[in-house]
């Protein structure tokens, strides 16, 4: 799927880092979600665009790259290995989501990155997006009918897909408690939002200087869970499985 890249530009440096009422929109702080993929990131994306924030979601435009590459996790990863600030190339953005980087050669999460973004960036809202967890591995065993999973198997040099199941569920408890210790002493620059439990309208208050309104916010991204054809759902798993994927 497409990046959401709208909005207008903002390089966000307030002088502390919880927005107020009445704080100019170019004034505001970057809100970087630093939840796993398939846990509402288009979502996300999709209510700062609306409310007129620059958004990107995953990947910048075809008609943008940064030293080559276009996915948010591959251009941060550079970054930092190159020295320069996590965000460069890609600053202009108030809203950055689905921060992985996943492609046939390698796959690397640019949310476990929340450390250089606070470093680089300290005003930085740091959004937690989460959700159930068993709930988030099979959304991700379902992702692109299947080849997601598959493909991050093979990348991981692992034995079954339970196997993977595991890394992944790992991965997600040591993402989350290494979030919260880190940003303990900063709870107004930590925002929590979980996907089945919170309502969009207590991140909407929350986030009150964004102007963001909570019927903007809609599930995307669920059609694995619509009722399909056999057929259809057939030809789709291949197309997803067979179809040539960047790499960058």
């Amino acid at each position: 799927m497409g990046p959401i890249s709208h909005g207008t530009p903002t390089n966000g440096t307030p002088t502390n880092g919880t927005p107020t009422q009445g704080t100019p929109m170019a004034a505001l702080p970057r809100v970087v979600a630093i939840g796993f993929n398939k846990c509402a990131t288009r979502s996300l994306a999709q209510l700062f665009a609306r409310s007129g924030h620059a958004a990107v979601h995953q990947k910048l435009p075809r008609r943008r790259g940064w030293g080559g590459r276009r996915k948010l996790g591959g251009i941060m990863r550079a970054n930092v290995e190159a020295g320069r600030p996590v965000l460069a190339g890609v600053e202009e953005f108030v809203f950055y989501g689905d921060l992985i980087d996943s492609n046939q050669r390698e796959s690397f999460d640019g949310n476990t990155l929340f450390r250089e973004v606070m470093r680089d960036y300290p005003d930085t809202i740091l959004l937690l997006n989460w959700r159930d967890r068993e709930a988030w591995i099979r959304s991700r065993l379902r992702h692109g009918h299947g080849e997601f999973a598959a493909r991050e198997q093979r990348l991981r040099r692992l034995p079954s897909l339970d196997a993977l199941c595991a890394v992944w569920r790992h991965d997600w408890e040591t993402h989350l408690a290494a979030v919260r210790a880190f940003m303990a002493d900063r709870p107004d620059q930590l925002v929590e939002f979980h996907l089945e439990r919170d309502p969009v309208q207590k991140l909407v208050d929350r986030l009150s200087a964004y102007g963001l309104q909570a019927d903007h916010f809609d599930d995307i991204g669920r059609s694995r869970d619509v009722s399909q054809p056999a057929w259809l759902l057939a030809c789709k798993t291949w197309i997803a499985q067979h179809r040539p994927r960047t790499q960058r």
